[in-house]
């Protein structure tokens, strides 16, 4: 099998990747979609003249991943499996790229291993199971790292390198993260030509990607609810990174164990500079969420298998089934649906179970309006009734609040959902005081006739009391 100018040991790569598509692939319609999968839902749908003024306004960072998708959509199709089979192609390349990766630093066994530990990730499979770019972009930084090594040992070109370094900050700007760790691994090489070479290329590579981060930049906005990190936050990160709490004491002593100089110089600054860069960096502005890291489990699992390669076959393969049985309960958690942060197809199933033709809609927060992306034909004949232009902007636009009277005179019944998670930037606080006042804190025309519970909120049924106007 001819991958990058060598032929493949199979047994190698395709062990690992195929169990990374047997475990990410189960279960993958389970759990419902959540807000971020809605968002990525309705930008893959938008045609291409809505979509890039609504990126000028807002989630730039993800622009080329929505441009992506809007063709994998267009391909095969809207629904849950379709939208996160990406994610799982995602981390089949990171558990496959890891072990060819991992081949050439340190032999076979060490690939084999890495690959395995990559596949068996809880991370990886819980991200790999959404619609969103964190296991592409790892995918792609193993690739990149690969590519590297190549260049560095065989005296390749830079160029593909240079160009895979320029789809993962197009993809996500945090994953530029990696470049300070491959700068570490050349500078170890102590050829000047090399690091000219290396700089050269990067330099271009990073040139589109310095200007979508001129254009995301004013959007900052967006991840304002991030808090700063605490201990807390350092120690699940870890946990993470390594698979489970229960195997990071085990990784430690692997990682401590492996000896294999070639492969600390690519994974170590790799493992350790992009979380130690963002964390510091997240005590003054905070960004940090695990997930811009996730293309770091790969190195973690690189330095755990130079570890492993140092027992026998005897030891090694009980310590992998060990961390593959202390995984295993993760991966069971990770499927159901109180694990994501909503439930947006409960909410789609009370809405086309309980409402009729003719029946209005109200979102009391504005941008709660996207979460209608995920299961849109629940709401097919729903009047969104205080939309003026509901396909302007990521949510759309919302008439005048001093209108909202004259847009609910003919309304009988309407559904109010109420998201219990506020906007942490909320541009639209007086609508949603409007709201409040002319319907639910209006008990003389409305009355409450009904109310239903989903994870993230709660939907309320309100019918206008007699005589009608």
């Amino acid at each position: 099998m001819p991958v990058l100018g060598h032929r493949i040991p199979a047994p190698t790569v395709l062990v690992p990747a195929l169990l990374a598509l047997v475990i990410t692939a189960c279960g993958l319609d389970g759990p419902a979609l959540w807000r971020d999968e809605a968002v990525t839902a309705g930008m893959a749908r938008r045609p291409l003249g809505s979509l890039f003024p609504v990126l000028g306004e807002i989630d730039a960072v993800h622009g080329l991943y929505y441009l992506l998708m809007k063709g994998f959509v267009a391909l095969f199709g809207d629904g849950e499996t379709a939208l996160r089979a990406p994610s799982v192609i995602g981390a089949v390349l990171a558990a496959g790229a890891t072990a060819e990766l991992g081949r050439r630093l340190g032999g076979a066994r060490v690939g084999l291993f890495a690959g395995l530990l990559v596949a068996i990730s809880p991370a990886m499979s819980r991200y790999a199971q959404e619609a969103r770019q964190y296991t592409l972009v790892s995918g792609l930084a193993v690739l990149a790292t690969l590519l590297l090594v190549l260049a560095l040992r065989e005296r390749r070109t830079f160029t593909w390198y240079g160009v895979t370094i320029a789809l993962l900050g197009l993809l996500h700007l945090f994953t530029l993260l990696l470049v300070p760790a491959h700068l570490v691994t050349v500078l170890l090489r102590r050829d000047r030509g090399l690091l000219l070479r290396w700089a050269s290329a990067t330099s271009a590579a990073l040139a589109p990607c310095a200007v979508l981060a001129a254009v995301a930049l004013p959007q900052s906005g967006q991840v304002g609810w991030i808090e700063p990190p605490d201990a807390v936050v350092v120690t699940r990160m870890l946990d993470d990174l390594a698979g489970t709490p229960a195997f990071f004491a085990l990784c430690v002593v692997l990682i401590l164990l492996g000896r294999n100089a070639a492969l600390w110089r690519t994974a170590a600054p790799w493992t350790v500079l992009p979380p130690l860069i963002l964390l510091v960096a997240s005590l003054w502005d905070p960004f940090y969420v695990f997930r811009y890291v996730l293309f770091c489990v790969p190195a973690v699992a690189l330095l755990t298998a130079a570890g492993l390669d140092r027992l026998r076959w005897s030891a090694g393969v009980p310590v992998l089934l060990t961390a593959a049985l202390l995984a295993l309960p993760a991966h069971q958690q990770m499927r159901l649906p109180s694990e994501r942060a909503d439930d947006l197809r409960t909410l789609a199933r009370i809405i086309e179970t309980e409402s009729a033709p003719g029946d209005a809609l109200v979102f009391h927060y504005t941008d709660s309006r996207r979460v209608m992306s995920a299961y849109p034909d629940a709401y097919t004949g729903l009047s969104d009734v205080l939309a003026d232009r509901p396909d302007e902007g990521l949510d759309g636009r919302e008439a005048p609040a001093e209108r909202f009277g004259e847009r609910l005179r003919d309304v009988r019944r309407l559904f109010y959902v109420d998201y219990s998670r506020k906007p942490a930037a909320s541009l639209f606080t007086d609508s949603d005081a409007a709201k409040e006042s002319l319907i639910r804190d209006n008990d003389a025309e409305w009355a409450r006739t009904g109310r239903w519970l989903f994870k993230g909120g709660s939907v309320h049924l309100y019918e206008r009391r007699p005589p009608f106007t």
